[in-house]
């Protein structure tokens, strides 16, 4: 059953989207060695940018990577980045997403904490790092 983000938007399994972060960024997948960290780093939609939707049973989603690899929470100690690390979908792969009355969307990790762009320095990686919504845990999303 597809998602329906706003009026004119809904996604389905099998789409593919991009997603912008408040700056106006696109979520990346940023290829640092063995890691693979979800930053919002692009001003255009490449193929880093660009994300596979499976919608699961739960209702939740996860996301794809261009590297076939998905999306996931990994705790670092008081960190919670997203990275692209799992080859397949397990429980810290799956967001909850909430529709906003502005058309965008908020992600919610498996820990109860929302997807977050956080400036550090000249990176803005995201990261569940918020218990409540706010303008930096609000995402447009684009069919890509």
């Amino acid at each position: 059953m597809p998602i329906v983000i706003s009026p004119s938007l809904s996604i389905d399994t099998g789409n593919t989207i991009a997603i912008q972060a408040d700056s106006g960024l696109y979520l990346s997948r940023i290829a640092r060695g063995d890691l693979n960290p979800i930053e919002a780093a692009k001003g255009s939609i490449d193929q880093w940018s660009r994300f596979k939707v499976t919608i699961l049973a739960n209702g939740q989603i996860a996301l794809q990577a261009d590297s076939g690899l998905y999306l996931s929470r990994i705790a670092r100690g008081d960190l919670n980045p997203i990275e692209a690390s799992k080859k397949s979908i397990d429980q810290w792969s799956q967001f909850k997403v909430t529709t906003l009355a502005n058309g965008q969307i908020a992600l919610q990790a498996d820990s109860g904490l929302y997807l977050s762009r956080i400036g550090r320095g000249d990176k803005n990686p995201i990261e569940a790092a918020k218990g409540s919504i706010d303008q930096w845990s609000q995402f447009k999303v684009v069919l890509a």
